[in-house]
């Protein structure tokens, strides 16, 4: 019977079932579980398919499970509501103003506070007020504009939503402007003019604080590229700042007459660029279930960015990528394509000396060095059960 034609057809259409059947329980191609360290929380990550540009390639990670983090306002959407005021050191918030009933809504109120420079200014310091009703969530290397000088924000940390001000770490990336300037900015010239290198404290006169007032700073929408996130968080070096934006300044071409670090997403030769790369990697890496990713530059993974949740990552991901891209430009000496099983290692690999950094119930920095890279977490420990919002690792 074997040998019947109706006989043969069945054997063959029996096989090629069995085969398919078997396929379809083999995993998924391109993607890796990476499981997370004994009492790190946050449960399974799943490196997936890498989407790549030039030199540059991005591993989107997924989590198995999320976090709620509607608690929870970031400094643009902050900044961007007059929820979250920051200004330069030494200025204090005094009463509101009274305004007429109906004159004006109650979100606008905040903007209207007297605010003097009456303490002085510092370069590694700011005043920071969250008036949000949320927890603030702020990343190392988010750039915030205006006052005296541009800065950076030097480390992960948590704000707690009170309405006194909060000192605030910060490290200067415009070397050679210590005039006060609103929050706007021309390309070219930075808007200050050649000035000497900034004093460590000045006493400035008394000014009102308003939307556009020279005391106050806004949000560039922007972070740091990975180099000087890392002079920032990891090096923890004001030279070490300075240093990395003149060289990155040399590198794209946008020496300024202040040495200002926005000068490089003001420039419209390097915009040109960088929107190449966000064409091709921006909307690729935002899948359902992606919390962060793997970034490889000249076919070597060297960064890492996860979230608590989804969401929280989609709000950073688009000043992330162009910080990722930025950090690529004019360093394109290979296009090797890394594998899924490379990016993985690299997020699995957290061996180190630890160390913390800690506010008293309201967040922890847990720091892991080693030779060849550094690692960040940053927990909000307010919660019964702590939450790992940002994990950050670079490379050496």
């Amino acid at each position: 019977m074997t040998n019947h034609p109706g006989s043969r057809f069945f054997l063959v259409a029996l096989c090629a079932c069995a085969l398919l059947s078997a396929a379809a329980l083999l995993p998924a191609p391109q993607a890796l579980n990476v499981g997370s360290a004994k009492g790190r929380a946050g449960g399974e990550w799943t490196v997936l398919a890498p989407v790549s540009y030039k030199n540059l390639t991005i591993f989107p990670v997924r989590a198995r499970g999320a976090s709620a983090t509607d608690a929870y306002i970031t400094l643009d959407e902050g900044t961007k509501r007059g929820t979250v005021v920051i200004t330069e050191k030494g200025a204090q918030a005094a009463r509101p103003s009274r305004v007429r009933r109906g004159a004006q809504n109650a979100a606008n109120v905040a903007n209207q506070q007297a605010v003097s420079y009456n303490e002085g200014a510092s370069v590694n310091e700011l005043a920071l007020v969250n008036r949000s009703g949320k927890k603030l969530l702020l990343v190392a290397g988010e750039v915030v504009v205006g006052g005296q000088q541009d800065r950076i924000v030097q480390e992960d940390r948590i704000i707690p939503p009170v309405s006194v001000p909060v000192a605030l770490s910060v490290f200067c990336v415009e070397h050679g402007r210590w005039t006060p300037r609103a929050a706007g900015y021309a390309s070219g010239g930075g808007g200050g003019g050649a000035a000497e290198r900034a004093p460590a404290r000045v006493v400035a006169e008394s000014v009102e604080v308003t939307p556009s007032s020279p005391a106050r700073f806004s949000s560039l929408g922007a972070v740091a590229h990975p180099k000087l996130r890392a002079a920032a968080q990891d090096r923890k070096e004001q030279t070490a700042v300075w240093s990395e934006v003149q060289k990155n300044n040399e590198k794209l071409k946008t020496e300024n007459t202040t040495g200002t670090y926005q000068e490089v997403y003001a420039n419209k030769q390097v915009s040109v660029q960088l929107d190449d790369y966000i064409r091709a990697l921006e909307r690729e890496v935002l899948q359902p279930g992606v919390v962060g990713v793997v970034v490889a530059r000249n076919g070597q993974p060297v960064w890492a960015d996860l979230f608590a949740s989804p969401s929280l990552f989609a709000g950073y991901w688009p000043k992330l990528l162009k910080s990722y891209a930025v950090d690529a430009l004019g360093d394109n000496t290979s296009e090797k394509r890394p594998t899924v099983e490379e990016a993985s290692a690299y997020l699995e690999a957290r061996d180190g000396t630890i160390s913390t950094t800690t506010q008293a119930g309201v967040y922890q920095l847990v720091k892991t060095e080693h030779p060849r890279y550094a690692v960040f977490e940053l927990r909000d420990i307010s919660l019964a059960a702590p939450l790992r919002l940002h994990f950050n690792k670079m490379d050496r």
